[in-house]
């Protein structure tokens, strides 16, 4: 909620008594609050309460300058170091900071069945992404972020104040943060309460991720570092806005890519430490080998891999636009798709291992699973499995485009989204 000077003056002011502060509501967003409240932990509060018991404007989701939260050199230096673990998956984009695209599920090995269907009404292009029990969490395009229960009912659903096209990333405390074109990160509890809601001022279609120390990185009009309590620790801006989720590098690097055809490397602590060329405009996001190369895509086709010093270490091109997330698979093998109807799978050295064509273009990335198989949707409304050599293992029709990167649930159930407004569950008969 954008805060005017008006709001502000009345806040400290404390003109407000207790007897015209109506009793709170029940609400799922703040589109849902009459005047000047916001939907907190579930009811309508007036900003001021709220701030109160957060103990100061800091720690609430609201405006915060560029350089709020602007470290002293001691912690400059602690920032720089932080370790991104190799790690395994994680309840985010790609199941990790890296976005590896590595599960530690196997998923099903021969043509699955469709065990459920939730619906939602428009398309659901944001990938979901399991938690820990299983709930699988998931928005849409028709402004629902829903948490669903591994056979199929609605645990709860939030409504956003536009479309939801990121992907959503848990926290280890159960928070569940999730942006949206209404220009706001939301940040949830496990039982779907709003926590707290930052103003980027910019769309949100990018995926946030969250480090190991819990800041969360969200692409917008810039990149931003915010703290688990919704402050704004830094934010580096750019010249038009972003698409691509940011990618944690072992070395203290946050990595995004731009409409300009820049990669984008920052330092842990707000400090851009290399820029570098792609060439064309960037939609997907960065992956990082093991090695530590930087792995993405452009709209020129190209997969391009750049050092940790940002120097280009390789190019391979396609024959059309590369938007997904390259997957990287435990022997190096990485895994795209691109808009020329194929998918392909290249050598750590950025050569042709195989290439398998679909009959519609890739926009989704690729999963892969322990057991190497690798999962992925085309726009010819197939979900595909392919073997770690190339070779179809089972197609499933789904009706209609599938732009949602897979998941898989503990149990090996495989969950994607599609144009059709579902979200489909798959398992092994």
């Amino acid at each position: 909620m954008k805060l005017t000077a008006a709001l502000l003056f009345l806040a400290l002011a404390g003109c407000r008594t207790g007897q015209d502060t109506p009793q709170p509501t029940p609400c799922m967003s703040d589109s849902e609050c009459r005047a000047d409240r916001i939907c907190h932990e579930g009811r309508c509060r007036f900003l001021e309460e709220v701030r109160a018991e957060l103990a100061g404007p800091s720690s609430v989701g609201g405006d915060a300058p560029a350089d709020a939260g602007a470290e002293t050199p001691e912690q400059d230096a602690a920032a720089a170091t932080v370790e991104v673990p190799m790690g395994s998956e994680s309840p985010m984009f790609m199941g990790g900071v890296r976005h590896r695209g590595r599960t530690a599920h196997a998923g099903p090995a021969t043509t699955p069945t469709r065990r459920w269907t939730h619906r939602t009404r428009a398309r659901v292009f944001a990938s979901p992404v399991v938690g820990p029990d299983g709930t699988v969490y998931v928005g849409s395009l028709d402004r629902t972020f829903s948490a669903v229960a591994p056979d199929g009912t609605l645990r709860w659903r939030y409504v956003a104040g536009d479309k939801i096209y990121a992907s959503a990333a848990l926290a280890t405390d159960g928070t569940v943060y999730v942006g949206s074109l209404d220009h706001h990160l939301v940040a949830l509890d496990a039982s779907g309460r709003v926590k707290w809601r930052l103003d980027l001022q910019d769309e949100i279609d990018a995926s946030p991720t969250v480090g190991p120390d819990g800041t969360i990185y969200v692409s917008a009009g810039g990149v931003y570092a915010i703290d688990p309590a919704g402050a704004v620790r830094w934010h580096v801006p750019t010249a038009s806005h972003v698409r691509s989720a940011p990618a944690l590098h072992p070395n203290g690097l946050v990595i995004v890519g731009t409409p300009e055809g820049t990669v984008l490397a920052i330092r842990t602590n707000g400090e851009v430490a290399w820029r570098a060329e792609a060439g064309a405009s960037i939609d997907g996001a960065a992956s990082i080998t093991d090695e530590g190369l930087v792995v993405i895509g452009t709209d020129r086709g190209h997969v391009v891999a750049f050092d940790a010093s940002g120097t280009e270490r390789w190019r391979f091109e396609t024959g059309d636009d590369v938007r997904a997330t390259p997957a990287i698979a435990p022997d190096g093998t990485l895994v795209v798709g691109s808009y020329d109807r194929h998918v392909y799978a290249l050598t750590p050295a950025g050569q042709l291992r195989w290439r398998f064509e679909t009959t519609g273009r890739l926009r989704a990335s690729a999963r892969i699973d322990p057991e190497g198989r690798i999962y992925v949707g085309s726009q010819d409304d197939g979900l595909y499995c392919l073997s770690a050599t190339g070779e179809l293992l089972w197609r499933v029709e789904v009706g209609q485009d599938i732009d949602s990167t897979a998941a898989i649930g503990p149990d090996g159930t495989l969950y994607v989204g599609a144009d059709d407004g579902g979200l489909h569950a798959f398992a092994s008969r």
